[in-house]
This record gives structure tokens, sequence and C-alpha cells, in this order.
């Protein structure tokens, strides 16, 4: 019998990627990236001969998060890295912990658009010994391997990923639904349903609907000062899913790509949701 194999990892280092529109801008030229923020956004531009560039979905193509070009430039990647860990005040790192402690007795876990790679050190850190990430953005990944050299980085996409089926017993997803499209959604799920072993785990982390949900008020006696921060940065960043993805049943979609629905707390400003794939 032929047994599947990984995929090959790139050796990101001496990846050389094309230049994005952004990365071609000179110092003097700064001012077409304050004027295209307070603009109209528009659709991201992947650079020919970009890898992955003829499969990404359609819905990829935004500038999520106000960023010009999106997740695709040398010039935004490892500002985007550190400044949105900047911008949750310390919440990822808690929540990359709670992922980990899941997941800590898997043996293979895939961290799905890992962006700079932190969920999947993380998961690394707590002794899961074969961990993979993927994400779509290869100049996120780039970032990624270059600090965390001990876990597997892979371009890829949710809904069709490199891997055998039941490859992995953990996945984790780390603040990604809430932007994907919700006709997408199923199919990622079906995807990860496919590489996770029967019994596997998938832990999934996304914003709290309290976020949009709340008034500013009652935010300010939940949660103190950040509860209306948390909803002020919610509304500001663009994020065209999240709405959609906070009226969704989380355990019909789950329940129909093959997942039994453990738990789903809301720990403002996180929700975590555990599911077990079922055999």
């Amino acid at each position: 019998m032929m047994i599947a194999r990984d995929p090959s990892e790139p050796d990101w280092a001496s990846v050389q990627l094309p230049d994005a529109w952004p990365d071609r801008l000179r110092l003097y030229q700064w001012w077409k990236l304050v004027r295209h923020a307070l603009g109209r956004r528009r659709e991201v531009e992947i650079p020919a001969g970009l890898p992955l560039a003829d499969r990404l979905p359609a819905y990829m193509l935004q500038e999520f998060h106000n960023l010009p070009n999106g997740n695709f430039s040398k010039r935004f990647a490892k500002g985007y890295i550190t400044g949105f860990d900047v911008s949750m005040l310390g919440e990822m790192h808690k929540a990359r912990t709670q992922i980990a402690t899941y997941l800590e007795h898997c043996v293979s876990v895939l961290d799905v658009g890992t962006a700079g790679g932190r969920t999947a050190a993380t998961i690394k850190r707590h002794g899961v010994p074969d961990v993979w990430a993927i994400d779509p953005s290869p100049y996120l990944l780039q970032q990624a391997a270059l600090r965390h050299p001990d876990v597997h980085f892979v371009q890829a996409t949710a809904e069709r990923t490199p891997f055998a089926a039941a490859r992995f017993d953990g996945i984790a997803v780390c603040f990604v639904f809430h932007e994907v499209a919700p006709d997408q959604v199923p199919q990622c799920l079906a995807e990860l349903r496919r590489i996770c072993k029967p019994g596997g785990l998938l832990v999934m982390c996304e914003p709290s609907p309290q976020q949009l949900d709340l008034g500013w008020r009652k935010l300010l006696r939940v949660a103190g000062w950040r509860g209306p921060y948390f909803k002020l940065l919610a509304e500001l960043v663009h994020e065209p899913f999240v709405r959609a993805w906070h009226r969704t049943n989380v355990k019909q979609l789950l329940d129909d790509a093959g997942f039994e629905l453990r738990s789903d707390e809301d720990h403002f400003p996180m929700r975590f949701i555990y599911a077990r794939a079922r055999a």
C-alpha cells in the first residue's frame, strides 16, 4: 500500500517573493498609502508569479484589517504580525495558551490560518512533537518561518490543504472563520474533517459576538474600559463577514461536517469552540 507523503516545505529563508504594489513605493511616496487607507478599499492585487495565486478564493482578495493590499505584501507582513498582538492588549497570548492546552496531548497538530505562526509555536511549546501550519499568504509564512524554525509552514487554504486523509489528531483554527465568506465555511470544515483522524480534536477561537451585539454601556459594565475598546476595534477594522459568522449555527455546521460539538464558550473578548471528529 502506498503511504501518502507530507507536502514539501519550502526553504522560506531563501524564497524570493515578488514585490506587491506597496513594496514598490519609495519613502517619499508614503502619502499614497495614507491616501489609499483613507479612500475606498479596492481588491487586492496579486503580484505576477505569486505561488498559489490561481487557487485563492475571491473573498480573500479583500483588504482585511484596513491593510493596503491585505496580507499580500512584504512591507506590511512583519508589521501586521506585531501590530495585531499589540492591538489585542495581550488577549492573544491567553487565547493561544488556551488552544494549546486543549491540544497538548496530541501527537500531530495543524494550525490553520497561522499568520505569524505564534499559535503553532505555542502548541509546539506545549509538547506536541509534530506541528504544521498553513496560510494563504507566503509573505506571512516567510515571517513565521524565520521566527519559529521548529514548525513546518506550508502555503495553503483551509478549503484545499495538501495533506493526506486522517493526517492530524488535532487542528487549531484561531481568528479565521469570521474572515471566511459564509458560503465557503462548510467546504473548509469538510476539508478539516477529511484530514482529521476519527476522534481527533478541532479547537476554534473567534472574536466574541458581544463585541458587536452589546451596547457601549453594557460592555463597560461587563468588561470595564476594555469592553468599549474591543467594540470600537471590531467596528473600525474591515472584516466583511464577521456579522454573518456571529449569526451562524456553529453546532449545525460542525455536525454537517462530521464533528461533534463539545463546548462553545464566550469569554469576552474571545469565543472558544471545542469539537471532536466523529468516527
